[in-house]
């Protein structure tokens, strides 16, 4: 609620897409959660429309060639840098207006190019015919090849906004696309189109808050079904009066939207201000409430894990200066790997204040264990340049510890047939230093854990008797027994079992003592959950072979 109400506030002063870009993070699970995501769009346009025309009244006395001409560059300049920043700032660059002012710009273009063509383009019958079908093939083609992965709004963007601007230019009357497109089917549609999506994203979210598990696929299209008819409705009884002048004054319109603006700003400014509304919890036991560490370790809740999407944090050797355990220790260990390595900072920081050894977090979103160029993620952003940094660093540094302790998102590793290079940094690191740790994947669920068990606790349902499918656990289960046998291989690697880990009074166990899941987003565990898990290990027979083999390199250390 408390992020909630800061939404409400940046949607009525047209700035959530400035709030969306500071909130949004690597590992932003509840973005389709959140009821008003998708006004950072609205609020890309409000801010062009602020700024548009001021830029019209500073050229009006240019000729229009000069205008068009400018308007051209400034587009160029925009696409460039959002082609740039789609590879190294991939939230900036999606959020904000400097990388997506280059596609309503190319609008702006089509409108002056429109405003100065002549009317009759009937002589050009088969150029609006070839034209147009190009436009709309251009868009089928990014609804269908487009994904999560690709990188956006960079020179992919340019195919669904040439495309677009392909029919505004071309599909006429006479033109097959222009038929289909002007039929009363599709005129209907767009002119509830903005309503509905409007109304889309808020039914979807509230779906999903009030649903135990993922809403099924026939409950999101009732639901789609229903925003397309309170679309109706808005267009109807909100949208049509308020642009009728005769029914509505525009001084009118300016009173009721300032108004609403007002009101939603305050009772966000409420919301924030209590940091939520308490009282919507009653419901939730304060024993849930009162646990702050339900998240992942990051560098800005006070642990390692080195994420560079951030401006703060520079590609290099920022990344290698995080320390855990008992940091005045003369035995040096090195954690290092992808996110999966970095869910265990809080883990190896009890173990290694208990153990009295000194460990060096170098952990990187996506730069699992190898000395490859290799990568399960993007392999043109910042996040692969300080990979690789890492390492080369580690090829370089083996050495220089006692114990390397590696961890990985090992069921997407296996899954791709890339484990050799997991392998091979294992077998590297055994060569050069007298101890390697292999930690096992954690169990894999199919759904967001963290989320579902807020939800079970608000509606008093124990978490530990649901019965959870984990079909994406195969490949990391897999890939942990691969592991394990590699472990036993070599004489200086120990392997790190989830059984040793997570259970419950040596039982192994989904939770807690507390009915608290360990696992955060059904991937990774939380910062809780790597300190139970901690704490459980100290009192496992692994945990004694691990005291017996680190004690050896105290010995060799004096």
């Amino acid at each position: 609620m408390n992020s909630f109400s800061q939404s409400l506030v940046a949607v009525s002063v047209f700035s959530s897409n400035i709030f969306f870009y500071l909130k949004t993070n690597y590992f932003d699970t509840a973005a389709e959660q959140s009821p008003l995501i998708h006004t950072w769009s609205l609020a890309v346009e409000e801010q062009y429309y602020l700024l548009f025309p001021i830029f019209l009244l500073l050229t009006c006395k240019l000729m229009k060639q000069w205008t068009v001409a400018m308007l051209t560059v400034l587009a160029m300049i925009s696409l460039a840098v959002a082609q740039w920043g789609s590879l190294t700032h991939p939230a900036f660059t999606f959020f904000l207006l400097p990388t997506r002012g280059w596609e309503l710009l190319i609008g702006a273009v089509v409108a002056f190019f429109l405003f100065t063509r002549e009317s009759d383009t009937s002589n050009r019958a088969s150029i609006n015919q070839l034209f147009s079908a190009i436009g709309l093939s251009l868009i089928t083609c990014s609804v269908f090849a487009f994904d999560k992965q690709t990188p956006f709004p960079g020179l992919y963007a340019l195919i669904p906004t040439v495309g677009a601007a392909l029919i505004i230019l071309f599909a006429t009357r006479q033109t097959f696309v222009g038929t289909v497109l002007g039929s009363k089917l599709f005129v209907g549609v767009g002119l509830i189109s903005y309503s509905a999506y409007l109304w889309h994203q808020p039914l979807f979210a509230f779906a999903r808050h009030r649903s135990i598990v993922e809403p099924s696929k026939l409950l999101l299209s009732v639901l789609a079904v229903l925003a397309l008819a309170l679309a109706y409705f808005s267009w109807k009884y909100v949208e049509t009066p308020f642009r009728n002048r005769q029914c509505i004054k525009r001084k009118q319109i300016l009173l009721y939207g300032s108004a609403c603006s007002v009101f939603f700003a305050t009772f966000g400014l409420v919301g924030y201000i209590n940091k939520g509304y308490p009282h919507s919890f009653d419901r939730i036991p304060d024993s849930v409430l009162a646990i702050k560490e339900i998240d992942l370790p990051r560098t800005e809740n006070g642990w390692c894990f080195y994420n560079p999407d951030k401006k703060e944090n520079p590609i290099g050797d920022k990344g290698l200066e995080c320390f855990l355990g008992d940091k005045n220790s003369v035995v040096r260990g090195l954690l290092f790997g992808d996110s999966f390595a970095g869910q265990y900072e809080p883990f190896w920081d009890i173990v290694g204040k208990e153990s009295s050894i000194s460990i060096n977090s170098v952990t990187t979103p996506w730069c699992y264990p190898s000395l490859t160029n290799e990568s399960i993620g993007s392999m043109s952003n910042r996040l692969y340049e300080q990979c690789l940094f890492n390492r080369r660093y580690l090829e370089n540094n083996f050495s220089n510890y006692d114990l390397v302790i590696f961890g990985g998102n090992w069921g997407s590793i296996n899954s791709e047939n890339k484990m050799r290079g997991v392998y091979d940094a294992i077998s590297s690191a055994a060569k050069h230093a007298k101890l390697v740790i292999v930690m096992a994947s954690p169990a894999q669920f199919d759904v967001k854990v963290g989320s579902l068990h807020e939800k079970l606790a608000f509606y008093n349902m124990n978490f530990a008797k649901l019965k959870l499918d984990r079909f994406r656990d195969r490949p990391a289960a897999e890939a942990n027994e691969k592991l394990d046998e590699l472990a036993k291989a070599h004489a200086n690697v120990f392997y790190i079992d989830r059984e040793s880990m997570f259970n419950l009074d040596s039982i192994p166990s989904d939770v807690s003592n507390a009915n608290i899941p360990f696992s955060l987003d059904g991937v990774h565990i939380s910062i809780y959950g790597s300190k139970v898990a901690a704490y459980s290990f100290l009192k496992t027979q692994k945990y004694v072979q691990f005291v017996e083999a680190t004690s050896k390199l105290k010995h060799l250390d004096k």
